[in-house]
């Protein structure tokens, strides 16, 4: 067991590395590349090498009736809300940005099970979704009142924003979808779904280009995107989680950010801000109380009992 266990929190670990990390060759490929034919042709690959790879195990490959509608809404949320989204923030903002606000989404995953769901919300988590929120308008706005005031905000961070939502919603379908399919089944059928969508809407807008003189940094940098952030991460991340489980590995979701911004510094000359370090650490500690509340509840009572009994000894 503590051999699965060490495994097992690696392949945690690499996953989020890469997750991080992608990014940036994602921004070495929009520099050269559409993002939305750009992220078609990656979903499409991830589709079709997953159901090839669901044929190949004996899984049943058609989802049934009542699954379609949601597997839809779900295509169009990760690749078109998520992925373009994200994609085309990174032609206006930064790597940083990015990877930090994006670590904002299961704070933003809870609120809307609250809202949709109706599920109920420990204090803490209150207490971290405010301190997410907080801490990502002070980031998007460099803390300044003036810029939340003229809603100046940098259009790639809004973007952003709105690809983070997008994936919490995605996050809520995913376990109505799972009464039906199994989760790889899922992410194919989605990817294919929103790959077709999103294709058909850059064709009829004229935007469609298969992508045949990209330089040999920006191919590397699209194989890794569609093979290494999409296959092996999700592979990783998947067999990982089975083990440690998801309050564990949520935890090192939190080294997105980090590696997101060593990435943007060594690699693409960004510069990293106070706002951005004080907005990221608001954001980070959010979704640790926000993910993390039943360790910390548990800890603050232990915590709070001891107190009492050392009080109770003291009046003796």
């Amino acid at each position: 067991m503590p051999k699965n266990i060490s495994a097992a929190t690696l392949m945690v670990l690499s996953a989020c590395i890469i997750w991080g990390a992608q990014p940036m060759f994602v921004t070495f490929v929009v520099r050269e590349f559409d993002p939305i034919p750009l992220v078609s042709i990656r979903y499409f690959t991830v589709g079709v090498v997953l159901l090839a790879a669901l044929a190949y195990s004996g899984e049943k490959l058609l989802p049934p009736r009542k699954a379609w509608l949601p597997l839809f809404l779900m295509g169009v949320l990760s690749v078109g809300g998520n992925n373009v989204a994200q994609f085309t923030g990174l032609q206006y903002s930064t790597v940083a940005n990015l990877t930090i606000i994006a670590s904002l989404t299961p704070a933003v995953t809870a609120l809307l099970s609250l809202v949709l769901l109706h599920e109920r919300l420990h204090k803490l988590q209150w207490l971290g979704i405010a301190a997410s929120i907080i801490g990502a308008v002070y980031l998007i706005s460099k803390g300044s009142l003036s810029t939340i005031i003229n809603l100046n905000f940098n259009f790639g961070d809004i973007l952003f924003c709105v690809s983070m939502v997008a994936w919490a919603f995605y996050t809520i379908l995913v376990a109505q979808v799972s009464k039906y399919v199994s989760a790889y089944s899922a992410v194919a059928w989605a990817g294919l779904l929103g790959s077709l969508t999103t294709a058909a809407y850059s064709i009829l807008t004229g935007q469609f280009a298969l992508p045949y003189d990209l330089s040999a940094l920006a191919w590397g940098s699209y194989f890794y995107v569609i093979f290494i952030g999409s296959l092996v991460g999700m592979l990783f991340w998947n067999k990982g989680i089975r083990v440690i489980g998801p309050s564990q590995a949520a935890v090192f979701m939190n080294l997105m950010p980090l590696v997101g911004i060593i990435c943007g510094i060594a690699f693409l000359d960004e510069s990293f801000y106070t706002s951005e370090a004080v907005g990221g650490a608001l954001i980070i500690a959010g979704v640790y109380l926000t993910t993390q509340y039943r360790l910390l509840a548990y800890k603050l009572a232990r915590y709070l009992v001891k107190r009492r009994r050392q009080k109770s000894l003291n009046d003796c």
